[in-house]
């Protein structure tokens, strides 16, 4: 079962949706009925289901408004600090949200899915 099988059945049992409204590209909690509660069952069972230790923080990029500023205040490379921060997400990615973020929340499925692939690849 491939690791965005996995997400996408514990986003589904979570929401009680049909798996064919979640994407790679889905936006978790702009096109998703995600509330914050919702994030921490997800965090559980991405745990439990893929064998990973899930950092709510960083897998849900929880602080990284705080992360941009911070890069901001000290002068450093935005997209250099956060790849420092979210090593799971690449740099044409972490621009991609930077372009989008006043959009609202930019955490799609496809960074939950880089995230569990990049635990897997510590153990």
């Amino acid at each position: 079962m491939s690791i965005f099988t996995q997400v996408q059945d514990i986003i589904t049992e979570v929401l009680e949706i049909e798996p064919e409204e979640i994407t790679m590209e889905s936006y978790v909690m702009r096109d998703l009925p995600t509330e914050s509660i919702d994030l921490m069952e997800y965090g559980v069972g991405f745990a439990s289901k893929c064998g990973v230790s899930i950092h709510d923080d960083i897998i849900f990029l929880q602080s990284l408004r705080m992360h941009i500023a911070e890069a901001e205040e000290k002068g450093l490379d935005t997209i250099e600090h956060l790849c420092g921060i979210y090593p799971h997400l690449s740099s044409e990615r972490l621009s991609e949200m930077l372009d989008t973020i006043e959009d609202g929340p930019v955490l799609q499925v496809r960074d939950i899915v880089a995230y569990i692939q990049h635990a897997n690849s510590m153990l």
